[in-house]
């Protein structure tokens, strides 16, 4: 009786989508995996997988000089072995990439996608406070062979100059996890 009614359903939204003939759009969106280990982002004071990290809103204010930071979010990568995914007990490390390339000196910060908020670049910490600079290996973090490990970052944006304009500040940064 159930699957009666959801094809009826069904074939109802159906035929009101022909007759109504209005046009649109859909947006699909992922992400496809290249290594037999997928790391999930999540947000690790619940320990939830999230599609992104959001940053909020930062006043302009904030940055006073060069360098000043503000908006700080932490962020975790899982890596859960099983399923495909084969980890050796031993080290593993992020190499983060900007999408938008470079930003501060020597490139180290994440640029942010152009037409929106000027002077300020991402920076991205481990789990210790040190920056993890654009392109380069991040500290190495202990991996476990059988149960899943998280890798605990932040991010806040940073001033590459005393003047921060207001606007959009978003990125997007790739990653690489060498995994033992």
């Amino acid at each position: 009786m159930k699957k009666t009614l959801i094809t009826l359903a069904i074939g109802l939204g159906l035929a009101s989508n022909a007759s109504a003939a209005n046009t649109g759009s859909i947006n699909f969106h992922g992400h496809i995996d290249s290594g037999t280990c997928p790391i999930v982002i999540i947000d690790p004071s619940t320990g939830l997988p999230m599609s992104r990290v959001n940053m909020g809103n930062v006043n302009a204010s904030q940055f006073k000089t060069t360098g000043d930071e503000a908006g700080s979010r932490a962020f975790g990568m899982r890596i859960t072995p099983g399923g495909g995914c084969t980890v050796t007990a031993g080290t593993a490390n992020v190499t983060f990439t900007g999408g938008y390339g470079g930003a501060g000196t020597g490139g180290a910060l994440y640029a942010l996608a152009p037409d929106g908020a000027k002077n300020l670049a991402l920076t991205i910490k481990d789990d210790t406070g040190t920056p993890v600079a654009n392109g380069t290996p991040s500290k190495d973090y202990e991996v476990d062979d059988t149960t899943e490990t998280t890798m605990i970052f932040s991010a806040a944006y940073k001033s590459t100059d005393n003047d921060v304009i207001g606007g959009a500040a978003n990125t997007d940064v790739q990653f690489l996890v060498e995994i033992p």
